[in-house]
């Protein structure tokens, strides 16, 4: 008995010792305990609130990246392994002896800023949780805004890294420019003093605006080469003074800064960039609240404002960031006739396109992937292993192979394509690059050059692994396309939805097992057009486009996959949705009753047992079908469509005609839908005249009466027919 009392005391103990309270005048709370509790130690949680270690953090580190949060949270609680991701890539380890060494580039940091007695809740008054700013010494911290996911943390750091972009010969400049539509270009002279403090200036803009957009935002670039001033100045037909700075849109003239020599500051240009800016003619569509993690879908207003001044918004439906240089290709194709130096541009395009192309086998047929996967194995097995080292992790051009081979010469035709071998490569390195570790941790160790390219190459791989999908171009001939929205007397604009996050924009219209899709909007007709994943290639997008402006596409028809469910059951209507409802419907054997419902309509959930049990009493009836059909999760053709709820609609067979119920004259009782289906189905048109007649008329005096015998409805209407 003692030994039981002692170890519920002991027991009672230590879970007094893990739900410490603490009480106050406050109130009671509980003992703060730390937020991040993975084993990996990448973050500094300083979950008690104290910020004298972050201050001291972010005076010795060069980047530090804090999370102010709330423990109880649950934007905090979704960020939390995102952040632990993003600390692990940026953590390099390295071998000391016997003992492992890590290194971070960007220090982690979290502090609880609500715990009641933490110095981070008194000194800083949030509204939100959590706030996420990254600090550079010397400097302020800038926000960051984005989703809670990994990868957008990541290029979020890696811009406040980089704020500058440095063009060092003409191939640079002009990726540069077909990337960003509007940028801000530059050129200093570093060896007046004044020079250097401008482009400080310069620096502190860019990554205001950085801040101001986390993913979108307006990137600067330094011009360090006379050719690319000398290439500007030909393109734009203009000279520039130096030094300058302007701003540089699509299709628009070249902007100076007025300020180059007075009131040249952070502010003034940062405002300037601000409010000479346009919309681009290519662009992603955001929400309008900035806090996107807490504003996680796309509202149809969001969509409808990019509909503002334009017939037809085209909007690329794609979580591939390369998709976005596709759409400027095509875009400049069609508006070829107003845009200048149209030809370069897509040149340059097509240029970077291939060479970013990571992966194409999800867009190659299986027997073209076969045939690839055939010859790159066969390839790279007859290099030796110093040669995949080589072409793995030093980026080395392959050696030269024995062409007099069969097989290689049957090879040779698939891999002479930049984009397919590009393909090879990558397959077969991220294989071995797998299979042999050790050999790859030795070479990252034994240069630390390297050790950054990899991670550079790691994050271009996590960037390109999010849609490992191509848009191939075809072979024939697409110039009758050429200018073609230029003699079109509709208006258009070109946008895109990132779908990894917004993928509600697509289970909307429809868009259920696709991550990819090419979608139409129009305005005026109320009505869009969708051009699925496994359709997207050049030449389709140009005559999907051409289609549409010419009248000759239908509608596309938005559908939601229902449940499985037994139709046989006797009190279950038959559930239709945009597949199947012409073929059971318009079925030639079998009459129809179809049900129109939503789910946010309130009477037509109080409809249900009136239906249910109208087709129980025509459950002897195998000629008719009762139906249902939600009707604001699955279009109809126009002349099926209805716009008030409930409708109820009776589709006789072999009738070329239905007759809709009148509901708004007749309750919906069992009565009213039992005389409404036999007068319209089983009265005959010619009436024996005996029938008529008010002695025999036992049916008919059944109909005008508020009282149906439903035992005999089985033999009156056998009898009546």
């Amino acid at each position: 008995m003692c030994n039981n009392v002692i170890i519920l005391l002991l027991l009672l103990t230590e879970s007094g010792a893990t739900f410490r309270l603490f009480s106050s005048d406050a109130g009671t709370y509980k003992e703060a305990r730390p937020f991040f509790i993975s084993p990996k130690s990448l973050i500094n949680d300083y979950f008690d609130g104290n910020l004298a270690p972050v201050f001291q953090t972010i005076n010795s580190h060069t980047f530090v990246f804090v999370m102010y949060y709330a423990h109880f949270c649950g934007i905090s609680r979704r960020m939390r392994d995102p952040y632990e991701n993003a600390a692990a890539f940026y953590r390099e380890r390295t071998q000391n002896g016997n003992n492992t060494v890590d290194k971070f580039h960007v220090k982690f940091i979290a502090v609880n800023c609500f715990y009641h007695t933490g110095q981070c809740r008194k000194s800083y008054k949030l509204d939100y949780y959590p706030h996420m700013y990254l600090y550079i010494k010397g400097t302020r911290g800038y926000q960051y805004f984005g989703p809670s996911i990994t990868l957008n943390i990541i290029e979020f750091i890696e811009k406040i890294r980089m704020p500058i972009i440095r063009l060092t010969n003409e191939n640079e400049f002009l990726d540069f420019i077909v990337q960003h539509e509007s940028h801000v270009l530059a050129h200093f002279d570093f060896s007046n003093n004044v020079q250097r403090q401008h482009y400080s200036f310069f620096v502190q803009a860019a990554l205001k605006h950085i801040e101001y957009d986390n993913e979108h935002p307006i990137r600067f670039a330094l011009i360090l080469n006379e050719s690319i001033i000398e290439k500007f100045s030909q393109l734009s037909n203009s000279t520039f003074p130096k030094p300058f700075v302007i701003l540089n849109q699509f299709n628009s003239p070249p902007q100076m800064f007025p300020h180059m020599t007075y009131n040249f500051t952070t502010e003034n240009l940062f405002q300037w960039v601000a409010n000479e800016y346009k919309k681009p003619c290519v662009s992603w569509i955001v929400p309008k609240n900035r806090y996107y993690s807490r504003s996680p879908s796309i509202d149809k207003a969001t969509v409808f404002d990019a509909l503002t001044d334009h017939d037809n918004l085209l909007i690329f439906f794609t979580s591939n960031k390369l998709d976005e240089l596709k759409l400027r290709q095509i875009y400049i194709y069609l508006f070829n006739c107003n845009i200048t130096h149209s030809s370069l541009w897509q040149t340059q395009i097509d240029r970077l396109y291939n060479q970013s192309s990571i992966n194409l086998k999800e867009n190659l047929t299986k027997t073209h992937y076969n045939l690839l996967s055939s010859c790159c194995q066969y390839l790279l097995n007859q290099i030796s292993p110093m040669d995949v080292y080589n072409l793995c992790l030093s980026n080395q051009e392959l050696p030269s192979l024995n062409m007099l081979d069969t097989k290689t010469k049957i090879c040779f035709g698939t891999l002479k394509n930049h984009q397919l071998k590009t393909i090879c490569y990558r397959e077969y390195c991220h294989q071995w690059l797998k299979t042999y570790p050790s050999i790859y941790q030795k070479k990252l160790h034994e240069n630390h050059d390297i050790t950054l390219e990899k991670r550079r190459d790691k994050f271009h791989d996590q960037s390109i692994e999010v849609q490992n999908q191509f848009i191939l171009d075809s072979n024939k001939s697409m110039e009758n396309f050429q200018g073609l929205l230029c003699r079109d007397n509709s208006t258009w604009a070109f946008r895109l939805i990132n779908s990894r996050y917004y993928p509600n924009f697509g289970q909307n219209i429809g868009i259920v097992n696709d991550s990819r899709a090419i979608i139409v909007l129009q305005k005026k007709n109320e009505q869009y057009y969708i051009l699925n994943n496994t359709q997207i290639a050049t030449e389709n997008i140009y005559n999907f486009i051409y289609d549409i402006s010419h009248n000759l596409r239908s509608r596309s028809l938005s559908k939601t996959p229902i449940r499985e469910t037994n139709p046989e059951h006797s009190n279950r209507l038959v559930e239709l949705t945009t597949d199947t409802f012409q073929s059971i419907v318009l079925n030639p054997d079998k009459h129809v009753l179809v049900v129109y419902y939503t789910k946010w309509c309130g009477f037509c959930q109080s409809i249900w047992p009136v239906l249910f049990q109208t087709k129980k009493f025509f459950r002897s009836f195998t000629d008719l079908i009762f139906a249902r059909i939600q009707a604001d999760k699955h279009d109809l053709p126009w002349h099926l469509t209805v716009y008030n709820y409930p409708a109820i609609i009776l589709f006789p067979a072999e009738k070329s005609y239905s007759i809709v119920f009148p509901t708004s004259t007749e309750p919906i009782t069992s009565v009213s839908l039992t005389k409404f289906l036999l007068y319209h189905l089983y009265i005959d048109e010619n009436i024996n005249e005996q029938w008529c007649r008010p002695t025999n008329n036992s049916f008919l005096s059944m109909l005008s009466s508020n009282y149906i015998d439903f035992s005999q409805l089985s033999y009156l209407v056998k009898s009546f027919s």
